[in-house]
């Protein structure tokens, strides 16, 4: 009896199970059965849908513009080394200049010394020792030349003996600085060096992203950063109208040249953003299309946009003018000039132009006025 119960089980369940087989091989299905023993492959994942995908576009602009901040920070260190490297040339000019100077008033004292000394020693001939004082600044050490100027001024009673001392020592004072302000240079160029290389590794890591984000999503990531830019473009207006509502008072009125270094920017629309660069008609940095602007308008800023911010005179947000420069990120890596109605013009960043775009007023560090 109990075999034949068994049996009727074994004829009424095998139909069924060769059923479920027939509609998982129709349906695509796996039974569970045949996942647990190894035999079925892993499920097919499925497609995306719209959500799903603008979620994706979101999260790749998102990492994009944070790679995009950490290249403008090199960028911008490598700005500052090259101002710094700009500023520390001028010094150096600077203290040759006043060594070369030095070097003819002790010239002048030396030929004084010549007269005074051929008078005194007439009928006889002049030293080699006293030769090579009296011709050549370079032949002997600053001590030892001094020692033997100081002699022949003595016995020859040639006044101004502090005044002789205190060139030699001026000199020699200026040559360790130069030797100092050359290391320096030094220094700062290999420094600038580093920092624009790892801006090119940085730039390459981020257009590398972009373009990989562009093979794969294309016009839903194109569509989305128009979009963006538009509603970006629509807020800076907004909170820029609510600026006129605020009072300000005890700020410096604008420059009277401003109106003449937007011009001067404007004229740049279209040049590509280039690391360092300042060649109008080719290239600019950020920084470089600033300064380049201002020095049409008759007036000399900075170089890099951490200096520009530290040396311009501060003004309220709320209170920015057309041709006031705006400051962005903490530390400070982007400046912009402000035209007015919440725009500014700039050379952005690696991969664009200098073009007009609204301000980001939520990443403002501050706001310059060229003077």
């Amino acid at each position: 009896m109990t075999r034949n119960a068994i049996g009727r089980f074994r004829r009424t369940v095998s139909p069924l199970i060769g059923a479920i087989c027939c509609i998982s091989l129709v349906t695509g299905l796996v039974p569970a059965s045949a996942h647990a023993a190894g035999l079925g492959a892993p499920e097919a994942r499925l497609p995306q849908t719209s959500d799903d995908k603008q979620r994706e576009v979101n999260a790749i602009l998102d990492e994009l513009e944070r790679l995009a901040e950490a290249m403008d920070n090199l960028a911008e260190d490598y700005a500052g080394a090259v101002n710094d490297g700009l500023e520390l040339d001028k010094e150096i000019a600077a203290t040759e200049g006043r060594i070369k100077a030095k070097e003819v008033e002790l010239g002048a004292m030396q030929a004084q010394l010549q007269n005074v000394a051929l008078k005194t020693f007439v009928g006889s001939s002049i030293s080699n020792s006293l030769a090579s004082i009296l011709s050549s600044t370079g032949t002997l050490s600053d001590a030892v030349r001094k020692s033997y100027l100081t002699s022949v001024a003595l016995n020859t009673g040639v006044s101004g003996l502090d005044a002789l001392q205190g060139v030699i020592e001026d000199i020699a004072r200026e040559r360790k600085q130069l030797e100092s302000q050359r290391t320096r240079s030094g220094g700062i160029a290999d420094y600038a060096k580093k920092r624009l290389a790892a801006a090119k590794t940085s730039e390459a890591a981020y257009t590398a992203r972009e373009q990989q984000a562009l093979r794969d999503l294309g016009d839903l990531l194109r569509g989305e950063q128009s979009k963006r830019a538009t509603a970006a473009l629509a807020e800076a207006a907004r909170i820029a109208e609510s600026f006129s509502k605020i009072k300000v008072s005890n700020v410096s009125a604008p420059s009277s040249s401003a109106g003449i270094a937007v011009k001067a920017a404007l004229s740049q629309l279209g040049v590509r953003y280039v690391f360092g660069a300042l060649s109008p008609g080719e290239a600019f940095d950020c920084s470089g299309l600033m300064a380049y602007a201002w020095s049409k308008a008759g007036v000399s800023i900075p170089r890099s946009s951490r200096s520009q911010y530290n040396g311009l005179t501060r003004v309220p947000t709320s209170a920015a003018q057309p041709g006031d420069l705006i400051f962005s990120y903490n530390p400070v890596s982007h400046v912009a000039m402000y035209l007015g109605g919440g725009q500014v013009v700039a050379a952005p960043r690696t991969g664009d132009v200098v073009k007009v775009y609204g301000v980001n007023w939520s990443k403002v560090t501050g706001v310059g006025r060229p003077k």
